[in-house]
């Protein structure tokens, strides 16, 4: 159980043996470590209820709880009172007891829930660019993630590879093998070209889709075709039968209408348009309730901010399918602009067109493009510099991550000494603090796999080797003394362990030499 978790629990059957009944409390990783490594906001809960101020509860909880957290198995974790928070300081003993368990940072919670998580999903007709990378590591990094700390998750990649657009591309095909102009709303790229030779240009496209993913370190479970499973089995009819039948539906100006209002949605959608064709929003609501139907009862989508205003719709769609029993998630994902030499890319300098995903591989690597893809939150536009990426320095993330692993890759082979913990080694104050930030690395996962933010593991990397270079800086590790030597040898051969584990949560390899 995490560290963490085991005080939240212990204080929560404090207050109820107290019979002091509050809501909406918690325990936060204060930003001044200084403080305490842990601190709860209890006692300014507790003040209307007990008619005092915040600090007085503060001091009369701290000085009775040490002893009641020893009774409860909680040895080794100071409590003391700070401007109305109660502060947990861990103590050194019980961090290495907690830092050297085998499954430290694996399967750190259980849940019952099937999750599928679905992202990418571009549309087959053309190479995947920077923006579908960015989907691309986001979600695959969030799947490693989740499923790295307990939950049950799978992959997917939906292939919409029916309606307009799929038309539009085949007749582009056709009119470049005929030497004809270009249909209205076609598509002019050169890799259309590339597909007048292809029996099956839509497959070849995917081919070409799934494989720079391959190459890009994403790897899906399944690629549900849009056109095979949903339309060709009758799947959207029955999804629409289903809430016609449910009383959900009307009839206006020859078009079939979804009460998606009665769902919290601004405006009744149309399923069946005049002319008898199925909207994509009835594809994706079919599509959906299959999901719930193979078993999973949470879905998780990630989706360009251009689709905000289409979450709403497809909630109620579920919702009247499922009957409430399936949560849709949506995280939208803003775009990527691409810098070089200070100034914005828009254009390939090979083709004139759109920058693909595989040409920003092929410049700085992929372990660059991916550290770089996740670095910010998914809800933030992201700029990103080419030139930086391809830097070998301190000021380039990736590269400076990765050198710590490489570092102290390299100190360990080295070394005479086997990393082995001393507990009871008095610690410099850079080592305690190296020792902490360890400590709350499966704080940091927890909270990376349920806010849905892989981001946050890219910056406890970047914090972690920063740590690690100032400690190196001040503690020499191959030392005469054979305990300091070994002592420190083992906290360093953690923080490798858990920068090779971030790494791999993000796709990108830990070096052992640079």
């Amino acid at each position: 159980m995490l560290l963490k978790e085991k005080i939240k629990r212990c204080l929560a059957k404090y207050l109820q043996e107290k019979d002091w009944t509050i809501a909406g409390w918690s325990i936060d990783i204060p930003k001044d470590r200084a403080n305490g490594d842990y601190a709860a906001n209890i006692c300014f809960l507790l003040s209307k209820l007990l008619r005092k101020a915040p600090h007085q509860i503060a001091d009369d909880i701290s000085n009775e709880i040490d002893t009641y957290f020893s009774k409860n198995d909680l040895k080794g974790v100071d409590v003391s009172a700070l401007r109305g928070f109660i502060n947990f300081s861990i103590q050194t003993e019980l961090c290495y007891e907690y830092i050297s368990q085998e499954t430290f940072s694996q399967n750190i919670i259980k849940s019952d829930e099937k999750i599928l998580l679905e992202y990418v999903s571009a549309n087959p007709t053309g190479p995947l660019h920077i923006g579908h990378g960015r989907w691309a590591a986001l979600g695959d990094s969030l799947a490693r993630i989740l499923k790295h700390v307990g939950y049950q998750v799978a992959t997917e990649y939906y292939i919409n590879d029916a309606g307009n657009q799929i038309n539009n591309l085949l007749k582009s095909v056709e009119a470049v093998r005929n030497n004809k102009p270009l249909p209205t709303d076609g598509y002019a790229g050169d890799y259309v070209k590339d597909l007048v030779d292809s029996t099956d240009p839509i497959e070849k496209i995917r081919l070409s889709q799934e494989k720079t993913l391959k190459e890009f370190h994403v790897v899906f479970d399944d690629w549900y075709s849009e056109k095979k499973n949903l339309h060709e089995t009758k799947e959207v009819e029955k999804a629409i039968t289903k809430i016609e039948k449910e009383g959900l539906c009307y009839k206006k100006d020859n078009a079939l209408f979804f009460k998606t209002t009665d769902f919290g949605d601004d405006k009744d959608r149309v399923l069946i348009k005049e002319n008898g064709l199925y909207t994509y929003f009835a594809a994706d609501i079919a599509y959906h309730y299959l999901k719930y139907k193979r078993g999973y009862n949470r879905l998780i989508n990630i989706w360009g901010a251009d689709h905000h205003g289409y979450i709403k719709r497809v909630e109620a769609g579920l919702k009247a399918v499922t009957g409430k029993n399936a949560v849709l998630e949506v995280l939208l994902g803003q775009l990527v602009t691409l810098y070089r030499e200070g100034k914005e890319v828009r254009m390939s300098k090979r083709t004139g067109e759109m920058i693909t995903l595989n040409e920003v591989m092929t410049e700085i690597g992929v372990d660059a493009t991916r550290f770089y893809l996740v670095l910010k939150s998914a809800d933030i536009h992201l700029d990103f510099d080419l030139d930086l990426a391809k830097k070998q320095s301190n000021d380039n993330p990736v590269f400076y991550v990765q050198y710590a692993h490489a570092r102290i890759s390299s100190i360990i082979r080295k070394s005479e000494y086997k990393p082995t913990f001393h507990p009871k080694e008095e610690l410099k104050e850079q080592e305690l603090k190296l020792i902490k930030y360890i400590l709350s690395f499966e704080d940091e996962l927890l909270l990376s796999a349920q806010k849905r933010e892989p981001h946050r593991i890219a910056n406890y990397l970047l914090e972690l080797a920063n740590l690690f270079h100032s400690f190196y800086h001040v503690c020499k590790v191959n030392v005469d003394d054979k305990k300091i030597a070994e002592n420190r040898l083992a906290i360093i051969n953690k923080v490798k362990d858990i920068i090779s584990i971030g790494l791999t949560l993000l796709g990108v390899s830990a070096p052992e030499n640079m």
